[in-house]
């Protein structure tokens, strides 16, 4: 999650409740640590092409075969090697023991997914992994959004992820699961920043920067709360890390569900 220090004397905090009764600081800009088994559908991709070159994205468990994540992840140069890349579930802090590394068998992707000026289009792969999943408090399923609900600026929502805590800063430490809570952005103000822009898209964030995904985020979920409880509104795609202006740009979920759960039913 992109973290920028505030350039003030005093910053004043308050502390809420967030989504799984983890503490929240709203005033602080940027991620913090997510509590242990606060979001047990989080998956940490590592994907490789040689076995010594790679890198990571997240994803979400979506049964107990396959996951979602972005096909901006996958469809690289040089190609991921399936046999050597793998999928984590149940992880919290990457330097402590996974509950699973899986095998992945294959990806897919959409054929009409490709990269723009700016970022990317159709952006959403599903990851089938070797073996199945047993769920349990710390892996278990994310729920797909319903096609009828609205989500806007006054909707809850949430990013997490393993990623990049600012422009070329890794994750610290024991690289323990950061959390944070962002704003949908309304369609009209990110097109203005986004002309490529799509109503396959949304964005998220802070239009005055700071709240964002950054570089080992992508293909991590965008989830908001409805009345029914916790749904994936989106698949991180791409952004500029917390510049002002610049929102996070994620592919939205509800436009692919016969795709994905196409899949799913595998």
């Amino acid at each position: 999650m992109a973290l920028y220090k505030l350039v003030t004397a005093l910053v004043l905090m308050h502390n809420t409740r967030g989504l799984l009764g983890a503490e929240v600081r709203s005033n602080i800009i940027g991620g913090h640590n997510a509590p242990k088994g606060g979001w047990p559908w989080m998956v940490y991709l590592n994907f490789t092409s040689d076995g010594i070159n790679s890198w990571r994205c997240g994803g979400t468990i979506l049964n107990n075969q396959w996951v979602l994540t972005a096909a901006n992840c996958w469809n690289r140069s040089p190609a991921p090697n399936v046999r050597r890349s793998m999928a984590w579930v149940g992880s919290h802090s990457l330097q402590e023991a996974s509950v699973r590394y899986m095998g992945i068998e294959t990806v897919v992707t959409p054929r009409d997914f490709r990269a723009l000026n700016t970022g990317f289009l159709n952006d959403l792969a599903m990851v089938k992994l070797k073996k199945k999943l047993t769920f349990t408090n710390l892996v278990d399923s994310v729920s797909l959004p319903p096609t009828d609900v609205k989500f806007d600026p006054s909707s809850e929502c949430w990013i997490t992820g393993w990623g990049y805590i600012g422009p070329n800063v890794p994750l610290p430490g024991k690289e323990t699961l950061q959390e944070l809570q962002v704003n949908i952005i309304d369609d009209a103000v990110c097109k203005q920043q986004y002309p490529e822009m799509t109503e396959r898209m949304m964005c998220a964030g802070d239009m005055k920067g700071g709240k964002d995904a950054c570089n080992g985020d992508y293909g991590g979920p965008l989830v908001c709360r409805t009345a029914t409880g916790i749904v994936q509104v989106g698949i991180m795609s791409y952004g500029s890390c917390g510049l002002s202006g610049r929102p996070g740009v994620y592919t939205k979920v509800s436009k692919y569900l016969d795709f994905i759960k196409h899949y799913m039913q595998q």
